[in-house]
């Protein structure tokens, strides 16, 4: 390691310093750590060689990935930053001054190369779609369609279009290697990407770290490395897809023919040794409709408590039970007490309106003191409130029998993904899924004995096979959504609701 890294890390971590966490999760700064980038760096000069290279990085920041690239292939290896926050360029400018490293003020997007290199690093900000101003997302998705004909969606990252749009920088024959997070290999947006990696370049390696290995300690993001050659994309060849470990010395890695892989499917299963793409059409989505719970707006306001009830008198009628975040719920089954609610600890209900104002102030005084309350705390002028009519009128739903916590965290006590069967008529919020019946199953499921064993036929789907279906996050995240849970294969219900025995439930139910 050269002496100035260590220079280079504490100015890092003072700059960092100056920053709230908040600015930099908008501005999507986090640094590379000096052990990664070095084992990046070493990996990248297996590929190249001991030829002279040199090294464009389209977002330097202090030049860490700059520190283990003079290290690997030598001090006077000569390279190309561009940084667009003053906050970090003027420092790294500083640092860096007496080494053959050039940094520019500019914003990357709108930079002209004056040249091409053969080896691309970046670790790009992690900038989130709704961080990106409006006219930027369309401009950089016209140049994403003009440069390389992929139509990029509107949700990507900015760390997509730094990735595509850096091929004006790579001469033919190129490396480039991106430090990214891994949810694009799960996500829909991650389509355009993975459409442009096995289409537009030459494909070599995709490395993804554990989900419970977190390469940057102030980001709970799992991340991966891709590496590719500006080049046609060659059949011949296989992908390499490692997992675990770190990139010179991965825990496992797989050869896979690059007609095997296309862009629709989730990547993230082909890192396990023993994943075959399921081919089974039989999946939950043919027998239930999944949707997420009701969006309040504003849970601390519209999720009340006997208290809270109670001082200011609002009416039962604007009021219905619901379930308490599933970490208060310890076992798979709730049971229903008076009234429809859960037995749960926590006794919760949800409340919502649609009565107008002046109806309120007349007859429900209380209820009215209450949306008093809340518009004092400025709920409705959130996002979700803003848009309704009236504004403290929640969607109407019915209970679902069954529901699922829409995230969950390897290592806890309780299953990922658990099937947890809702005997209350308790609602429940966004943090979980409701499985609700197709409508040639509805008559069929209000059978509770038939209910009971889809219940447990559910928990007998092993919990990898529903964790492959969904995303990964970093520290073991995982989660899904609906229509990631309605794709997942249940042959386990076959049996119950298609099987030998499904024309005899059928009778009895008396459909």
């Amino acid at each position: 390691m050269l002496e100035i890294e260590t220079e280079r890390k504490k100015l890092q971590e003072h700059l960092d310093s100056l920053k709230s966490q908040r600015e930099r999760n908008v501005m999507g700064q986090f640094s590379t750590p000096y052990p990664l980038a070095e084992d990046i760096m070493r990996y990248l000069k297996s590929l190249v060689g001991t030829e002279e290279t040199s090294l464009f990085e389209p977002s330097i920041g202090t030049g860490v990935f700059y520190s283990a690239f003079a290290d690997t292939f030598g001090i006077g290896s000569k390279a190309l930053g561009i940084e667009i926050d003053s906050h970090y360029y003027a420092p790294s400018s500083d640092l860096w001054r007496n080494y053959p490293l050039e940094i520019r003020h500019e914003d990357f997007f709108t930079a002209r190369p004056d040249r091409q290199f053969p080896l691309i690093v970046a670790n790009p900000p992690y900038v989130r779609h709704h961080h990106i101003g409006k006219e930027l997302k369309q401009r950089l998705q016209a140049l994403s369609l003009q440069r390389t004909g992929v139509i990029m969606s509107g949700l990507s990252g900015l760390y997509c279009y730094f990735l595509i749009l850096s091929e004006v920088w790579l001469q033919p024959g190129g490396i480039s290697c991106w430090l990214i997070p891994s949810e694009f290999m799960d996500v829909n947006y991650g389509k355009a990407l993975k459409q442009y990696l096995l289409e537009n370049v030459d494909l070599i390696r995709i490395h993804r770290f554990q989900a419970d290995d977190l390469q940057f300690s102030d980001a709970l993001v799992s991340s991966c490395v891709v590496v590719f050659r500006k080049a046609e994309p060659n059949r011949e060849t296989e992908i390499v897809f490692s997992l675990g470990g770190s990139l010179c010395k991965p825990t496992r890695s797989k050869h896979i023919k690059r007609d095997e892989i296309h862009a629709a499917q989730k990547w993230t299963g082909l890192f396990d040794d023993e994943f075959q793409e399921e081919t089974c059409t039989d999946i939950l989505g043919n027998y239930f409709t999944v949707k997420r719970g009701i969006v309040t707006g504003g849970n601390d306001f519209f999720i009340v408590d006997q208290s809270t009830i109670d001082k200011y008198g609002i009416d039962k009628l604007f009021l219905r039970p619901i379930l308490p975040s599933p970490r208060y719920i310890s076992g798979n089954v709730v049971e229903e007490v008076k009234g429809g609610m859960p037995d749960t600890e926590q006794q919760c209900f949800l409340f919502s309106c649609n009565l107008q104002e002046n109806i309120l102030k007349k007859s429900y005084p209380g209820t009215w003191e209450y949306i008093c309350h809340g518009i004092s705390q400025g709920v409705p002028k959130g996002y979700v409130c803003s848009r309704r009519t009236p504004w403290y009128s929640c969607e109407d739903r019915l209970p679902a029998s069954i529901v699922v916590p829409y995230m969950g965290r390897s290592g806890t006590g309780n299953r990922m993904f658990r099937f947890i069967l809702n005997k209350s008529k308790a609602l429940t919020t966004n943090v979980y899924l409701l499985l609700y019946p197709k409508p040639q199953y509805e008559k069929l499921l209000s059978d509770q004995d038939v209910l009971l064993q889809v219940w447990k036929a559910l928990n007998t789907i092993p919990p990898d096979r529903i964790a492959r279906g969904g995303r990964f996050y970093g520290g073991g995240l995982r989660k899904m959504e609906p229509n990631e849970l309605m794709s997942i294969p249940a042959g386990e219900l076959n049996n119950l609701l298609r099987g030998p025995s499904y024309g005899v439930q059928l009778s009895i139910s008396g459909v």
